[in-house]
């Protein structure tokens, strides 16, 4: 998943510490436009546990007013 802007502080360590049984990282960069960009990776061997941890991170973002989108 992708934040188009850099949460506030504190806000990126509660979404990567969201239970759901996957590992998520985080991947600070650039978009083509130069833009500050946080790439979310949740992974998993089962993707079963991909996709509760991914909804569970989509939530968290939601209740934090923090916009994300999956690509």
């Amino acid at each position: 998943m992708t934040l188009p802007r850099a949460p506030a502080p504190g806000v990126l360590e509660r979404l990567l510490a969201v239970p759901g049984g996957a590992r998520i990282t985080a991947l600070h960069g650039q978009d083509a436009a130069g833009h500050a960009r946080v790439q979310l990776r949740v992974a998993h061997p089962d993707p079963e546990v991909v996709a509760v941890t991914r909804q569970a991170v989509l939530r968290a973002c939601q209740a934090a007013g923090v916009a994300a989108f999956v690509v």
